[in-house]
């Protein structure tokens, strides 16, 4: 635990220090009111306390659906810390999950609104399962990580925590929100891209028990070996907490976050006779080759409003209340390519042929709204012997879509294949809407969960679901009298049991079942191709998951956290799209992944931190009424996946200190459709950091990605893959006050 006494401070002091300042990692707590003694206004002294424990099992479980540590959940659960995102200079959501594997992204389509944070959780779609402070982001936008405290992945089906869908399992991100006690703190980052970025955090303790924050951010970068244009984001997070320290607590958070960056596809796949067919920057095809046009962009505004409402009632009844208000404006266009057979027989011929447009091609407007409002009650007591813990609520949201699409009226011109395109393309948008898709979504759920301890080393849980979901969608051209329109309703239960075993409090062994369940219909806002032949009779797709695992805590202070988990996750009901057409169908489709993850967090020594992680996938799907795509490997799915992070510091507290960091993530390749015909090489990416702290204030990082200049993909789909960024290096300037 490191502790630094804080300083009075004039309100004109403090006031400076918070216009220039940023925010610096580690609670704080009142430790009284220096006296004044001249009129001048003295802020309290104040007790910076250190980290949350570095072994991520003895912390919280990210949702208080799931009450207790991540080491007594009987479930695999990653958690990033934030000494690890700032390590790795982490700036977007994507960044942060490199860390976890099992993670895939596939690019989507912009013509359906997905496009933007797209993520599989061990090979199942994420997409709409992104939880900030327990309460679900709706917004379909590629998030920056300048608000965050701590990201989790909940591995699994996880219907009774998250609700609908979580079909692979769920994204849990942590705020940073006020505390006690005053902290200033920034960093400044510029480096290749370019990159110029600048974050700004401020806690100031106004009362006993009250305190504001605030964050900032700004931002201008150009990708990295990708002939994009530059883009701009920004954002505002201001945030109050009353009652701190007390039984009672409540928060309220505004976000305002807003960027202005171009679009990009990929790259397309190319096609070979009796081999797999790979992205064409793997057959010569430059990687900063970027086919979009002067019109690809993708602009994205996002006000989001939470309060956070707190209750001890007594020592053994905990209430919550959480809600969530947001608005999210997108204006969108990007330029998908596909290389046809023929052009694909014309690249490996050595030539440069010319590209097709497909899908997603004309630009569209979208503005969404959503309200969610979670109450849960946590009971802990005893009956006779029986210890008890009892876990209930309700879960209330609604979300309202409208679209609007636009035509292009002047032609696009040809673009070769090595060629690409350039921002001097620009072609002019009809001032009229040419379709639109309209959607209104209501969902409710109530939960209840029991743990009973049988023996104080030995309980079961036992928990169970209900939700309720409500569609009203219509899409097609303004004014046509044949446009589609659903109305839906479906009644799901999703259970959940578990049996866990604690010989000690460092020792948690578990067994675990649960489902999780994705309406028809849950897709309509985001992946249109779910429309084309919906029929009201389609049953839920339904997911279930068989876990058996361990967590150990080892060490002084159990300091140094492994873990480890057997699984197997069915899907039924699958519900596929013709990509030709768009047409979706119930199938009897059932795809199955079973494997094993294992990984060790925290401290080796009080100098040396680690988090490593590796997941071994055996996907199939087992029954399909496609012949050729039974026994193959579930799509986006690698067979072996796996991330490593390590530090070790040199003379901490020395003017001599030194931080000196690296790790790797690598995947194995994954399949780019069903049948197993397209694939993805690869992944590995080598990083580094070294980091010195020159004074109390002041530290110097310098982070390395991708060392050794490796062609990889990070966003997938059947017919492109978007190539990341080559070798990077970024200088950071910290400061704390």
């Amino acid at each position: 635990m490191s502790r630094r006494q804080g300083r009075a401070t004039t309100v004109s002091q403090a006031a400076i220090m918070a216009g220039v300042a940023m925010a610096w990692p580690g609670g704080a707590s009142a430790q009284g009111t220096a006296p004044v003694t001249d009129g001048t206004v003295l802020l309290p002294t104040i007790d910076v306390q250190g980290m949350a424990p570095a072994n991520t099992l003895r912390r919280a479980a990210p949702v208080n659906r799931l009450p207790g540590t991540v080491q007594d959940t009987p479930q695999t659960i990653n958690v990033i810390p934030r000494e690890v995102l700032e390590q790795q200079n982490v700036t977007t959501l994507e960044d942060a999950l490199r860390n976890v594997p099992g993670i895939t992204l596939t690019t989507g389509e912009g013509n359906g609104g997905v496009s933007g944070d797209q993520f599989r959780i061990r090979g199942f779609s994420a997409q709409n399962d992104v939880y900030i402070d327990g309460l679900r982001d709706f917004g379909a936008y590629q998030r920056d990580a300048f608000t965050y405290e701590d990201v989790s992945v909940l591995k699994g089906p996880s219907g009774y925590a998250l609700g609908t869908g979580s079909v692979g399992g769920g994204i849990a991100v942590n705020s940073r929100l006020p505390h006690l006690g005053n902290s200033y703190g920034g960093v400044v980052t510029g480096g290749m891209g370019p990159l110029a970025r600048a974050t700004a955090d401020f806690n100031v303790q106004v009362g006993e028990t009250t305190a504001l924050r605030l964050n900032l951010l700004g931002q201008a970068n150009r990708a990295v070996d990708r002939d994009t244009s530059t883009g701009q984001r920004w954002g505002i997070a201001p945030s109050i907490a009353f009652g701190l320290g007390t039984d009672t607590t409540f928060s309220l958070e505004y976000l305002h976050y807003e960027y202005d960056q171009p679009s990009d596809a990929g790259v397309p796949i190319i096609t070979r006779t009796g081999r797999y067919g790979v992205p064409a920057t793997e057959l010569g095809v430059p990687r900063s080759t970027w086919y979009g046009t002067g019109n690809d962009h993708d602009k994205v505004t996002v006000d989001r409003v939470t309060a956070r409402l707190s209750h001890n009632l007594n020592n053994w009844l905990t209430l919550s209340n959480d809600t969530r208000v947001g608005f999210y404006d997108r204006d969108f266009a990007f330029s998908p390519v596909a290389c046809s057979a023929a052009c694909s027989g014309g690249l490996l011929a050595g030539g440069n042929p010319n590209v097709s447009f497909g899908g997603g091609v004309s630009p569209y407007t979208q503005t969404n709204w959503s309200i969610q409002n979670v109450s849960t009650a946590t009971a802990k007591f005893t009956t006779g012997p029986l210890r008890h813990e009892l876990t209930g609520g309700f879960d209330i949201w609604h979300e309202d879509f409208e679209r609007r699409g636009y035509s292009y009226t002047s032609t696009r011109p040809d673009i070769s294949l090595r060629g690409g395109g350039g921002t001097g393309i620009v072609q002019s948008v009809s001032g009229n809407a040419t379709n639109f898709r309209d959607t209104e979504t209501t969902g409710y759920g109530l939960f209840l969960s029991e743990r009973l301890w049988l023996l104080p080393e030995l309980s079961v849980i036992g928990g169970l679901r209900w939700s309720r979901y409500d569609i009203d969608y219509a899409a097609g051209t303004p004014g046509d009298a044949a446009n589609t329109n659903i109305h839906a309703k479906t009644n799901v239960v999703d259970p959940r049991v578990a049996v866990v075993f604690e010989p000690t409090p460092a020792q948690t062994y578990y067994a675990s079942y649960s489902t999780s369940s994705t309406p028809p219909g849950s897709y309509f806002t985001t992946f249109p191709a779910a429309v084309g032949q919906y029929n009201s009779n389609f049953d839920p797709e339904k997911n279930t998951i068989y876990e058996l695992g361990a967590k150990v805590s080892l060490l002084d202070n159990d300091r140094l956290g492994i873990f480890g988990a057997l699984y197997r996750i069915d899907k039924d009901n699958s519900l596929q799209a013709d990509p030709a057409t768009g047409d979706a169908t119930q199938t009897s489709d059932k795809q199955r992944n079973q494997g094993v993850e294992v990984g060790i967090t925290g401290q080796v020594t009080p100098e040396w931190n680690i988090i490593a992680n590796y997941t071994y996938m055996d996907s199939e799907t087992t029954e399909s009424l496609t012949p050729e795509n039974r026994g193959k490997r579930v799509q986006y799915v690698p067979e072996h996946a796996a991330s490593f992070w390590t530090t070790y510091e040199i003379n901490r507290a020395s003017p001599l200190n030194l931080t000196v960091g690296g790790g790797v993530t690598w995947r194995s390749k994954v399949f780019l459709d069903a049948a197993n015909t397209a694939q993805a090489p690869s992944n590995f990416a080598l990083d580094a950091m070294v980091s010195h702290r020159i004074n109390d204030n002041l530290r110097l990082q310098v982070n390395g990605y991708n060392l050794t200049d490796e062609v990889n993909y990070s966003a997938l789909f059947s017919n492109r893959a978007l190539p990341t960024a080559g070798r990077t290096v970024l200088v950071s300037l910290a400061a704390e006050f």
